[in-house]
């Protein structure tokens, strides 16, 4: 029976979430799904969301104890989580964002009905309050295109296989490339590698657009934000090269490059 109902990992990162990361557990806890445990890893949190989460009797709380850059950090500390959980399915969940019910479950009967996909995307909803939301725009054509990285799911809404995530991890050259955050990393992966992956057009996931999120040292057009895309180009190029998969550049691509060695 373990194969029609898996035990779930509901690995959660933690870095100053104290606004958010009641709402966020109690969304995991939630889970129609009954079969899961929630691990939350901590990235060296100021604030009260510590004290928060020991609350909660069920929910094991780890530390990412070896300081890096926030993308770097979050890495790590699912790093941590993997080697700390039980389940053959991970749902990955950052710590302002939140599940809905019937989320796991879903993602069961999906990797049930599918027993070839290592990974599988839902869309999100995103907010910045709960009474105000947009939907998440995919470009399926970005899917296609050998000289641009595909659309960015975000990290909440990917949910993978145990094994398939260690392997990724491993793949990706951990100490460089310092500014790429999991979710952009690991679907770069899913598009080159192609059919370990599908879309589930559900919209399972809620997702918050906050001010103090890991992406606001990237405003639009500004320094950091070249830095960052050209390092995107860089990762997306060379895994690639790496797995002998068509890549071509694009005048997007030597526009970056210029602008953001200017910058440096």
């Amino acid at each position: 029976m373990e194969k029609k109902n898996p035990f779930v990992s509901i690995i959660i990162t933690n870095f100053n979430k104290e606004k958010y990361i009641y709402q966020t557990i109690k969304s995991a806890i939630n889970q129609k799904y009954k079969k899961f445990e929630i691990i939350v890893i901590d990235n060296f949190s100021s604030d009260n969301s510590c004290k928060i989460i020991s609350k909660f009797k069920n929910v094991k709380l780890l530390f990412n104890k070896q300081k890096k850059t926030g993308a770097l950090n979050q890495i790590k500390s699912i790093e941590i989580g993997l080697k700390n959980c039980k389940g053959s399915i991970i749902c990955l969940l950052d710590g302002d964002d939140l599940f809905s019910k019937n989320k796991i479950s879903q993602i069961v009967n999906f990797f049930n009905d599918n027993p070839n996909y290592n990974a599988v995307l839902d869309l999100p909803i995103i907010f910045k309050n709960i009474s105000k939301s947009i939907n998440f725009k995919y470009d399926e054509k970005r899917k296609k295109k050998s000289s641009i990285w595909p659309t960015t799911f975000p990290t909440s809404t990917i949910s993978i296989r145990k094994k398939y995530l260690r392997k990724c991890i491993q793949v990706f050259k951990k100490n460089k490339f310092e500014n790429l955050e999991i979710d952009f990393r690991l679907c770069c992966l899913f598009s080159i590698f192609g059919n370990n992956y599908n879309i589930l057009r559900k919209k399972l996931t809620y997702y918050r657009q906050v001010e103090d999120g890991i992406m606001s040292n990237y405003y639009k057009f500004g320094k950091n934000w070249w830095i960052k895309r050209s390092e995107a180009f860089n990762f997306f190029f060379y895994f690639r090269k790496k797995y002998k998969k068509k890549y071509s550049f694009s005048l997007d691509f030597f526009v970056t490059k210029m602008i953001s060695k200017i910058l440096k």
